[in-house]
């Protein structure tokens, strides 16, 4: 037989029943039929009514006209099988105003009772203001998820390992654009290379990076893309138990693009218009010194031989010179040859001024590529270029360093596109070696000649009509320019198969070498 029940002494009947009447819970005893039997202080206090109020009268008081028919039937049909149910409703407040109750209802099988009756345990309390903050925050969370769906900007949220582990449709799009698996990857190793230890440092000091612009090449041709990117981080602390004294917390990077392709390439429109029209100027500028000095040397001697005549014949005449005719005339085309000569000079456009500042060759020459791609594409010719990925700067003038390197490689254009001519391609480099900055430019034409190599450089020699206008110019200005920027300009006389060129300044030493992005 089993044992018998423990009677509760009245000591355990009085802890009891001060739990109870103390609890911060709204417990409830009611009957079967659901009339309210007991409430206890904090019933009262979250209900509004008084215990002599309610007592007698059924729990349905509470019940507010929005709460659904379906949860009272899942209660009770819990309740019908012996269960306990567990759930939020909508109860009334005394002054009618609603909550939400949190509720949990036991059915109680007293041994007085046997089989043939049942009481009801309810317990709940007010969670209004809890129901309020997870609505809120999933209001916020949908809104945020609808902002960053249909922003404009690739949105991309990396874990500590860099796994993406958030996105959006434009992320989605750059990766179509970009041709990878993870846009997010190619711009953190575009930052890193970009920014070096400033990248370096703020990933350790966990400091955000704001509107960076990056350049980015399309795999197989294509328009560039850039992009302007943000980067920041944030914590999110832990949600397992085991971390609610703790500090357990798990860093995210949080990666924003935005496309600013369309801007860039206006920009670059307008600045190749003006590199064009200062690059005109200048060979303009140039031809007009190369005709006016030849002019001025055409005239120097004739000037000089009457100039001699006129001596001859005033020592012949004696004294008589001031009336001898031809001493007259003699001396009235020597004044005349040196009023010439000294127009034509003053004429001439000034000397461009000293290199004034650091200059990278790597954007120099990515400005003279993209100024040539039309020629380049109507030759059909292929370029390969190799920039070095970290290149000190020299100290010149952009915009005569431009004007060098469009001469060389108009050049070489203007070399490989003959007709019949099959094999056309133009291979660019950069470098740094033992103080010096070195550019080699080097095509698949015909080559140079060896009787030519140093004539080319003398003035109003070319073994064609020059670009842009400056006929007869050749690489006369090429080699002023390099001179002018204390360089040197030479051929590879072992080279084969074309020419090549390599053209060589001193490195500035003033100046960190800087990290040039390959473009």
């Amino acid at each position: 037989m089993p044992a018998p029940v423990p009677t509760p002494t009245a000591f355990t009947d009085a802890v009891f029943h001060y739990a109870v009447e103390q609890s911060a819970i709204a417990i409830s005893i009611t009957d079967e039929n659901a009339t309210i039997l007991y409430v206890n202080p904090a019933f009262c206090t979250i209900t509004g009514y008084a215990a002599d109020e309610v007592v007698g009268r059924n729990q349905s008081l509470l019940s507010y006209k929005s709460t659904p028919k379906a949860v009272y039937q899942e209660l009770w049909s819990a309740l019908n099988r012996g269960r306990s149910w567990t759930g939020r409703l909508l109860n009334r407040r005394k002054d009618g105003r609603p909550y939400v109750a949190e509720l949990t209802v036991t059915p109680l099988h007293t041994p007085e009772q046997g089989d043939g009756g049942t009481h009801y345990l309810g317990m709940h309390w007010d969670a209004t203001e809890e129901h309020r903050l997870g609505r809120q925050l999933a209001n916020h969370k949908q809104l945020i998820e609808s902002v960053i769906s249909v922003a404009p900007v690739a949105v991309a949220l990396l874990d500590g390992n860099g796994k993406v582990v958030l996105d959006n449709p434009a992320y989605h799009r750059i990766a179509m654009e970009m041709r990878v698996a993870e846009p997010a990857h190619a711009v953190m190793s575009a930052l890193q290379q970009s920014l070096g230890e400033s990248f370096h440092h703020a990933v350790t000091h966990r400091r955000p990076l704001a509107n960076h612009e990056l350049r980015f090449e399309r795999p197989g041709g294509g328009e560039v893309r850039w992009y302007s990117c943000s980067l920041t981080w944030f914590e999110e602390r832990s949600t397992l138990p085991d971390a609610f004294y703790g500090d357990d917390r798990t860093d995210y990077q949080l990666l924003v693009m935005h496309d600013i392709s369309a801007s860039k390439r206006q920009e670059e429109a307008l600045r190749l218009a003006a590199m064009r029209a200062v690059l005109s100027e200048g060979e303009l500028n140039q031809s007009l010194r190369e005709a006016l000095a030849g002019a001025i040397f055409q005239l120097q001697g004739p000037v000089n031989l009457i100039s001699a005549a006129a001596a001859l014949q005033k020592r012949r005449v004696g004294l008589e010179a001031g009336a001898d005719p031809l001493s007259r005339a003699l001396a009235d085309a020597q004044s005349a040859g040196e009023q010439a000569i000294a127009t034509l000079q003053a004429a001439m456009p000034p000397e461009p001024l000293e290199p004034s500042g650091p200059v990278n060759l790597n954007e120099v020459l990515r400005d003279v590529l993209m100024l040539e791609t039309d020629a380049l594409l109507s030759a059909g010719i292929t370029v390969d270029w190799h920039p070095a990925h970290v290149l000190p700067s020299v100290q010149g003038d952009p915009a005569e360093l431009r004007n060098l390197f469009r001469q060389l490689i108009g050049n070489a254009i203007e070399a490989m596109n003959v007709r019949g001519w099959s094999e056309r391609a133009l291979f660019l480099s950069t470098a740094a070696h033992d103080g010096q900055v070195e550019a080699e430019i080097v095509d698949t034409g015909p080559g140079i000649p060896e009787e030519l190599r140093l004539k080319i450089f003398e003035p109003f020699f070319s073994t064609k009509p020059a670009r842009g206008g400056a006929r007869g110019v050749g690489l006369s200005l090429a080699q002023e320019i390099v001179s002018r920027h204390r360089g040197i300009l030479e051929f590879d006389p072992h080279h084969t198969g074309g020419t090549r060129l390599r053209v060589s300044f001193p490195a500035t030493r003033s100046m960190a070498p800087a990290a040039e992005a390959h473009g």
